[in-house]
This record gives C-alpha cells, sequence and structure tokens, in this order.
C-alpha cells in the first residue's frame, strides 16, 4: 500500500473511531457521572488532530519526514489558534482541556507517524 492511501485509511479509521467514542463514551461517562480526567471532553481534539494531520500528509504526499512533521505541527497550532479564537463571545467556549486534547493528539500522530515512517 503506497503512503498516500495509508495516510487515507489512517484517517478514516480515527474518524470512525472519534465518532464512535464521541456517541457511545460520552453518553456513558455522562448519565452515569464517572470522573475520566476529561477525556469525554478532550477525545474530539485528540481525533481532530489525527484526521487532519493524516489526511494532509495524504493530500500533500511529500514523503519526506521533516515536511510531514510540519504538517503534524500546523495542524496542533492550528487547533490551538482556534481554541484561543474561541474566547471572543460570538465563536464559542474556551476550554483548557482542548487544549490538553489537542497537544496529546499531536503527541499521538507524531508517534504513529514514526512508526509507520520506519517501515
Amino acid at each position: 500500500m503506497n503512503r498516500r492511501k495509508l495516510y487515507y485509511s489512517i484517517s478514516l479509521f480515527f474518524a470512525l473511531l472519534i465518532s464512535i467514542v464521541g456517541t457511545i463514551y460520552r453518553n456513558y461517562i455522562y448519565t452515569n457521572s464517572i470522573f475520566d480526567y476529561g477525556f469525554a471532553d478532550m477525545h474530539t481534539n485528540i481525533g481532530a488532530v489525527l484526521v487532519a494531520s493524516f489526511l494532509f500528509m495524504g493530500y500533500e504526499n511529500s514523503n519526506v519526514y521533516s515536511e510531514e512533521v510540519k504538517i503534524i505541527l500546523l495542524s496542533v497550532v492550528g487547533f490551538i489558534i482556534y481554541e484561543f479564537i474561541q474566547l471572543t463571545p460570538l465563536i464559542g467556549t474556551f476550554d483548557v482541556k482542548d487544549i490538553v486534547g489537542t497537544i496529546i493528539g499531536g503527541i499521538m500522530t507524531f508517534g504513529i507517524h514514526k512508526i509507520i515512517y520506519r517501515k
């Protein structure tokens, strides 16, 4: 499987996984008042970084390690900037958990990318 298809497949996998987690896990946690260290709130940011990074890497089709790492970094920075934009009252709600989730998503994306690049 070429790298572009692999990145698109990973992006689709995580999009589906985050959708499932969002509907089943989050409802379960909220319904039963379980403390999960905020994962039920952060999972969308974790997944967004994973999906966006691999989607952009597939689109770019660079095969240069440093360029792909830049894509991951720019995705993380972009989502963090978006979170700060939400400080304005008309756009949304600022939440520090979302920034933490974005950073976790970036670390996970970098780790998965490193494993893929070794093979």
